[in-house]
């Protein structure tokens, strides 16, 4: 089925902005661990991930999923920030990195998501199980993420997280990340590269 072409004029619109901050990220203990080589910045997905993910049709762009804040990783791996609280999660692994983009896409924004006429409400709209429930038709956040992607103009999203309504998570697009000038790095306690890419 072809990609709708919504937003792909509204993208060329859209002005970006670089992004440079610390992230965190949390995962379940067992993924960490089967992972292709064990590794704390391994990609879910989509490209080994049938389902996809929120930005992210299955088989294309691959990326790798944070948040800005500790709590808000922890809120979206347990599916609640109550549940976060509660201590209760499976066993997991938390990550904390570096992370600097060139171009952003931050729907984050008001005025970035009046032009590309999206509202916050669609951003956080149910996408996992969409496709099947409506006969193959994607659902509008993995269009936007597949046309961010194509355009070449953004290293990443950033975008309001789902699970904690004062949170912000980022998809980097880590096949856009360039050596030198772009990066997601995790610094032992010595101050030293324990994991990066590119």
């Amino acid at each position: 089925m072809p990609v709708p072409v919504l937003f792909r004029t509204e993208l060329a619109a859209c002005s970006t902005r670089p992004f440079s901050g610390r992230c965190h990220r949390v995962v379940a203990l067992e993924s960490y661990l089967n992972a292709s080589a064990p590794s704390l910045l391994f990609d879910l997905g989509p490209k080994i991930s049938k389902e996809g993910q929120r930005f992210s049709p299955p088989g294309d762009h691959r990326g790798l999923y944070v948040s800005t804040g500790l709590e808000t990783a922890g809120s979206e791996f347990a599916s609640s920030k109550r549940h976060w609280r509660s201590g209760q999660c499976p066993k997991h692994v938390v990550s904390d990195m570096s992370v600097r983009l060139a171009s952003v896409l931050d729907l984050t924004s008001a005025t970035v998501r009046r032009t590309l006429r999206i509202s916050k409400e669609q951003v956080l709209s149910p996408w996992n199980g969409f496709a099947s429930l409506n006969g193959g038709i994607w659902p509008v956040t993995w269009i936007l993420g597949h046309h961010s992607f194509e355009s070449g103009r953004f290293d990443g999203i950033l975008f309001p997280s789902n699970r904690d309504p004062a949170g912000t998570c980022l998809l980097v697009f880590t096949e856009r990340l360039v050596e030198g000038s772009t990066h997601v790095i995790i610094h032992k306690e010595d101050g030293s590269v324990w994991e990066r890419l590119p």
